[in-house]
């Protein structure tokens, strides 16, 4: 088995190896320490939220996986009376290492030599973290009654203004360029359901689509290229659309391009019907009122039917076709 592991600058937690190889813990038990010891001091968490992440797991499994971590200290709930309200209160605390415990005979000591597969030769040591008193909140102590500290956001989980502000180049000088780019983010939610976009983030999207129109991609290529393969279930589709679209960015299109698929033929603007050959704007004779489904006033005329004294004479030359004669003059 071949390790590799990455160096990171941030928004990562260090753990020591005696705790990931506690050989006292369930599997589970180990991942939900290490969930609790990742988050932020003061954070909350207890059964019911952590059942509620891990489905599959459930209640029951949750709580046995705690009451392994209770047996051996990790997870400690202390009860005292609040000295400004009288009210009794319940406190919970995560230790990475517990106070006054001995893991030497469960837990794996960690290796020696030279760690596989490490990116860097300097690396975070993996000694024993000093244990602290209860309630001083020392490092590797979680204390998940109090107030939460305000959460770091994530700059991953954000659209910044970077690929926007980047990828807006001289589309984004032309307003009816943008305009264009709106409506068609806004559409695909009609095409394609997983990719339903607000008009906020159809707008804010719109710079990264014109660069697209701007090269010369046809609003059907942009399309499907952008709804081409997508997951069973999309829960964020404007940071899909976003990656999408910085990520599959096509080259500068010819004025012609054999590769590219034909331009879509011109639709309604009411209705969506295709319009007829040769108008490229406007609307249908439909939704327009000349012309309706059924009406034979386009169509070709109606025949005019025979006269009742014309009949004998129309019979009279249909049989002498039959019979390879000369038939009279055609009565008209």
């Amino acid at each position: 088995m071949r390790i590799h592991n990455s160096a990171h600058a941030r928004h990562f937690t260090v753990l020591a190896n005696s705790v990931l190889r506690d050989r006292r813990l369930s599997f589970t038990a180990r991942g939900i320490l290490c969930h609790l010891l990742s988050l932020p001091d003061g954070a909350r968490e207890d059964v019911r939220t952590l059942a509620d992440r891990n489905p599959r797991l459930g209640r029951r499994g949750v709580a046995q996986a705690l009451d392994e971590l209770i047996q051996y200290g990790y997870y400690v709930r202390r009860t005292h009376r609040d000295e400004t309200t009288g009210r009794l209160r319940t406190e919970t605390y995560v230790y990475e290492s517990p106070p006054g415990a001995d893991r030497a005979g469960g837990a794996e000591g960690p290796p020696t030599g030279t760690p596989t597969g490490s990116p860097t030769s300097v690396r975070p040591g993996t000694g024993r973290a000093a244990g602290g008193k209860a309630g001083a909140s020392p490092e590797g102590e979680k204390n998940q009654e109090k107030e939460p500290s305000p959460k770091e956001p994530d700059p991953a989980r954000e659209l910044g203004p970077g690929p926007v502000e980047a990828g807006a180049g001289a589309g984004a000088q032309k307003p009816e360029l943008l305009a264009r780019a709106a409506a068609l983010l806004a559409r695909l939610g009609v095409h394609e359901p997983k990719l339903a976009l607000s008009a906020a983030d159809s707008l804010t999207l719109a710079p990264m689509a014109a660069r697209w129109l701007d090269r010369g991609v046809t609003e059907l290529e942009t399309r499907s290229l952008l709804a081409d393969g997508l997951p069973p279930v999309v829960h964020a589709p404007k940071s899909l659309l976003a990656a999408r679209l910085e990520r599959k960015l096509p080259a500068h299109r010819t004025s012609r391009d054999a590769a590219a698929p034909a331009a879509p033929p011109a639709e309604c603007a009411d209705c969506r019907d295709p319009l007829p050959s040769g108008q490229t704007t406007g609307i249908c004779g439909e939704c327009a009122g000349v012309a309706r489904t059924g009406d034979r006033s386009l169509a070709d005329p109606a025949p005019v039917p025979l006269a009742a004294d014309l009949v004998p004479d129309r019979v009279g030359h249909l049989r002498a076709l039959l019979r390879g004669g000369r038939p009279a003059p055609e009565p008209s």
